[in-house]
């Protein structure tokens, strides 16, 4: 969409963050890329005809729906390395929904500005009927699941200087109380929670292989066919309350 090329550069300045030591972080500009895409091909949903959605304002809406973020960073509310590691609260979804006006509003149609800004206010609501609002969020939270959410928790664990073992760690004990499986019960549409399951599964695999990788298991099963005897203490699975000191 020609509109959306236009606002695009003003989003990507608003969403570049500077931080210490002149350093650039494009954190959050590349979200909004993949959740404004993902908000204009979720528009073309099949359970989604006839329903007369805008989606240049979806679009838009993508582009700056995070940018509360980065204005409570400015502000110091946030450290860098916080950002999108908890659910974005309703004054940022306020400070999103102004900036997109401020900003984009004049190179946009004035309608679809105001249903851009409507739907970042009202994406948290699940009882908006906004068609807009339920696309954003419905982008948003395909957006969270899967090979991305790794990348966002490696970012906050590493920069915290918390070990892999304890995202894994995390990882067991959202099994434990099934917390995904909550997340795509929320999904409102059969073909976006049909998509979430899907990356789920992905995620998974991912988890398995990063589990094995870091303990080595692969190469236990190879010594382990071979014959080779290995000492207890290499067959111990790290981060394991076995492995814990006392």
């Amino acid at each position: 969409m020609q509109q959306l090329e236009r606002i695009k550069p003003i989003a990507q300045r608003l969403l570049t963050l500077q931080l210490e030591n002149e350093r650039r972080d494009a954190w959050l500009w590349e979200r909004a890329l993949r959740v404004s895409r993902l908000a204009q091909l979720i528009g073309h949903a099949p359970e989604l005809a006839g329903r007369g959605i805008d989606l240049l304002a979806a679009g838009a809406a993508g582009l700056f729906h995070c940018a509360g973020w980065a204005a409570q960073l400015e502000q110091g509310g946030v450290r860098w390395w916080q950002l999108l590691g908890r659910p974005t609260t309703d004054i940022q979804r306020e400070l999103g929904a102004a900036l997109l006006m401020e900003h984009a509003g004049p190179l946009l149609p004035a309608k679809t500005a105001r249903l851009a800004a409507d739907a970042i206010r009202q994406c948290n609501r699940r009882g908006t009927n906004l068609i807009e609002a339920q696309v954003l969020a419905e982008a948003e939270s395909l957006d969270d699941i899967g090979a991305v959410t790794v990348l966002r928790q490696f970012r906050q664990y590493h920069a915290e200087g918390r070990p892999i073992t304890q995202m894994m760690a995390t990882w067991t004990r959202q099994q434990e109380y099934r917390y995904w499986e909550l997340r795509i019960s929320d999904f409102r549409f059969e073909t976006t929670r049909a998509l979430a399951r899907a990356r789920f599964e992905a995620l998974g695999a991912y988890f398995l292989a990063l589990t094995r990788d870091v303990n080595g298991t692969d190469v236990l099963e190879v010594l382990d066919k071979a014959g080779v005897d290995v000492p207890p203490d290499l067959r111990t699975t790290i981060g394991s309350e076995d492995e814990r000191p006392g």
